[in-house]
């Protein structure tokens, strides 16, 4: 019979299980196929559309970490951060014909507009006021100048902002996208993503003087 010492640890085994879940959907480098990383994101889309799985894993290694950031800072949350790309990313597998190639619109936008919404939805799930955040995920393609955005309280402050305006920021900022492609993600227009930004940024920086943040 074997000592209770010496039996799995039921912790353990689930820990591995959600390690493994987890790179399951956050690949490392070495795990990318070289063949595919030089075909765009549209051809791998369209042959993820007929069911190509290595097709799916190069959209999974493009996407997954980079869109985990981007909802981490949506929600504040590390679980439904992870949640919010594994239920993006799958709806597009097992949908893949979601995304129209006809409709002339780049994957990366309709993309982002999936994740987008999965955010959204996992805000409304919770219903409750966005925690602190923990720590600043490191930022992808943020703009020159705007360094000061990737602090923490800035991030709680983003948080706070309404909706629309917070998701401009983000977009533009955090994502490095210009208004036309924020816009696209947001399906809005350039204009009104670029008064959103402004105004955003206006009450940010109102809000971090008063607070004594910008620091």
């Amino acid at each position: 019979m074997k000592n209770r010492k010496d039996r799995p640890d039921k912790n353990s085994q689930k820990e591995g299980r959600d390690e493994e879940k987890r790179l399951a959907y956050f690949p490392d480098r070495k795990r990318e196929d070289p063949v595919f990383s030089e075909l765009s994101d549209e051809t791998l889309a369209a042959m993820v559309r007929d069911g190509d799985q290595r097709a799916f894993a190069e959209i999974v290694h493009r996407y997954a970490r980079k869109c985990y950031g981007f909802a981490f800072k949506y929600v504040a949350d590390r679980e439904d951060a992870e949640d919010v790309v594994q239920t993006a990313l799958m709806k597009f597998w097992q949908r893949p014909h979601m995304w129209d190639p006809e409709r002339k619109t780049r994957f990366a936008t309709w993309f982002y507009r999936v994740v987008l919404n999965a955010c959204r939805d996992a805000l409304r799930a919770r219903k409750t006021v966005l925690p602190l955040f923990e720590e600043a995920v490191p930022a992808e393609g943020i703009a020159s100048g705007e360094e000061a955005l990737i602090k923490q309280d800035v991030l709680q402050a983003l948080s706070r902002l309404p909706e629309r305006q917070h998701q401009a920021i983000l977009l533009c900022f955090y994502e490095g996208m210009t208004h036309t492609e924020a816009a696209a993600v947001m399906e809005t227009t350039p204009k009104s993503v670029e008064l959103l930004v402004r105004r955003a940024k206006t009450a940010l920086k109102q809000k971090m003087e008063k607070e004594g943040g910008w620091t």
